[in-house]
């Protein structure tokens, strides 16, 4: 039996469109779990309004998610190859309708936290992997490729669910829109029927317990404090931060203490590889360049969306005045170019140089976040941002279209299947990292602006302090007005210091893209290392006879 052959539960469609009915079920999934997370990007003000939640508890709401998906996402691919990927992917799906019931009845903001959105970032995390680890064991060659660019689409795509998903929210509330998303999900395990019982090639996997615990205690801390440095402060504590280490705030020292352990993940899964033959991360992920320049070409987009949701989404509805069917209007400058992109690409274009295209969409980033910096005004946006938020969907929508096929390209057999856990990771990681960053941008450049457009006789000294860290919130100008009213200044002094918080938001906020454009940038210097998946073009092997492509020789094997 071949590396890429099945056991004997399951086996490939031959050819024909049956061979992508499968693929339905996997673009149905993939949908349900990113259309989660298009709709906590439109609840602010529902959430805000109805269970008094600020723009902090909205970003704990998105950190839990992300943390818990994040953690668990390698093991949910371990689990994959351990399971069978279909009985992982139900699981999954059990676990999404769950979440969405909670978020839908949580009468508290704590309870849509910690029930809602934990149990739904578990959910994700079997979700996920299973999407990807499917693709590489049903499909290869140009197959593979496009299958992969579908499940890309299909990411594109759901990021139009906004414009349905906020038309409903408008209209009956945040409940019954996270109640509909869980009836979704029961639709799509339905659809789960379509899936064949595929397991990996070889002998079944042993799970790697200590694996496990360490990538997610790991993985966990990193991500948890890289996420709370907007909360609790970079080095000098904030209010807000529940205690402190040494006097600093506690969230950089978290961060680092996950990445130790992450560090001793790596001979720790050496060492379990050797002696039982399978691990949570396989050597041929550590050891190999291609699989690292993979990794990053899949995560460096969710970072680039992850900062410009946790920027744009606030300044189109607390400053602009978007409603949440606008918010999601807005999203198709960015949805249509990224499903077009990750979707056809694949299928139209397959002899394009797969390096040079994830190249030019880094490019096609930076220059974005440049035009989005040009856009954002003190009241409003104007039209350059249109035209970034624009470039920003092809840049993702090329680089999404070859960066997974890339990563399941470099390796072979049942490690081509369990890099869907991987890659599940990296998404998350980015987009956390990708938040944490835009976050934390904010919060310095606010910090730093406010502490010198307060006046000196504006307040007393003794509150001057306080009253400079609330105010280096984003928010409205009404919104600034309310926090600022109970220090007792004067209608002059308040409006003009209203007026300097705004043109520092606005700076903060040009500020922020122009550090998420250079590292786009800098994303650019790890692409050498890239697999290339480009189909080759063929010639005729005999007059009037073409040479069969990768896709017929891949349905052959």
């Amino acid at each position: 039996m071949s590396a890429r052959s099945q056991s004997h539960t399951a086996a490939p469609a031959s050819n024909g469109a049956s061979s992508y009915a499968p693929l339905a079920a996997l673009v149905l999934a993939q949908v349900g779990t990113t259309s989660d997370n298009a709709a906590m990007n439109i609840a602010v003000s529902q959430l805000s309004s109805q269970l008094g939640a600020s723009l902090g508890d909205i970003q704990v709401a998105n950190t839990v998610y992300a943390l818990v998906a994040g953690a668990f996402m390698i093991a949910g691919g371990m689990l994959g190859v351990s399971w069978g990927w279909r009985k992982t992917l139900r699981i999954g799906l059990v676990l999404a309708v769950v979440g969405e019931a909670f978020a839908a009845c949580a009468p508290t903001m704590l309870a849509f936290t910690w029930a809602g959105r934990l149990v739904m970032g578990l959910g994700a995390s079997l979700v996920t992997p299973a999407v990807l680890g499917f693709v590489p064991g049903l499909f290869q060659g140009r197959r593979r490729a496009i299958a992969f660019g579908a499940i890309a689409g299909a990411a594109a795509i759901s990021t139009l669910s906004p414009l349905a998903l906020g038309a409903l929210m408008d209209g009956a509330g945040f409940r019954m829109t996270f109640a509909t998303l869980g009836f979704y999900f029961v639709l799509v395990l339905l659809s789960t029927a379509l899936l064949p019982a595929l397991h990996a090639t070889g002998k079944p996997a042993r799970l790697d317990g200590v694996g496990t615990a360490l990538a997610a205690l790991g993985l966990g801390m990193f991500l948890f404090g890289v996420s709370r440095v907007s909360a609790w402060g970079v080095v000098a504590p904030t209010t807000g931060c529940p205690f402190t280490l040494f006097g600093i705030s506690p969230a950089l020292p978290l961060a680092a203490c996950g990445l130790v352990l992450l560090v001793v993940l790596i001979p720790v899964e050496r060492r379990i590889e050797r002696v039982h033959g399978s691990a949570l991360i396989p050597r041929s992920f550590i050891e190999s360049r291609p699989v690292r320049a993979g990794l990053v070409a899949v995560a460096l987009p969710f970072f680039y969306m992850g900062a410009q949701g946790m920027v744009i989404t606030p300044h189109l509805q607390l400053v602009a005045g978007f409603s949440a069917l606008q918010t999601g209007v807005f999203s198709l400058l960015s949805a249509l170019p990224m499903f077009v992109l990750a979707t056809f690409l694949p299928k139209v274009a397959p002899h394009l140089s797969s390096r040079l295209l994830i190249r030019g969409g880094f490019a096609a980033m930076a220059a974005a976040c440049a035009l989005i910096a040009l856009g954002v005004t003190s009241d409003g946006v104007g039209p350059t941002l249109f035209a970034g938020v624009c470039l920003g969907g092809f840049g993702v929508g090329a680089v999404n279209s070859q960066a997974n096929n890339a990563v399941a390209s470099a390796v072979s057999g049942r490690d081509a299947q369990q890099s869907g856990g991987m890659q599940g990771a990296a998404r998350n990681i980015g987009m956390a990292l990708g938040t944490a960053a835009a976050g934390t941008s904010l919060l310095l450049t606010l910090s730093f602006g406010m502490a010198g457009a307060l006046p000196a006789d504006a307040v007393d000294a003794d509150a001057r302090p306080l009253l400079i860290e609330q105010s280096a919130a984003y928010t409205s100008n009404e919104g600034f007005l309310a926090v600022i009213e109970p220090y007792g200044m004067s209608a002059a002094a308040a409006d003009g210091f209203a007026a300097s918080h705004a043109q520092v938001q606005t700076e903060a906020t040009q500020i922020t893209f122009a550090l998420l454009s250079l590292v786009m940038l800098v994303g650019l210097l790890g692409t050498r290392h890239l697999v290339q998946t480009a189909v080759p073009r063929t010639r005729p092997a005999s007059e009037g006879s073409p040479a069969p492509d990768l896709e017929d020789a891949a349905l052959q094997e």
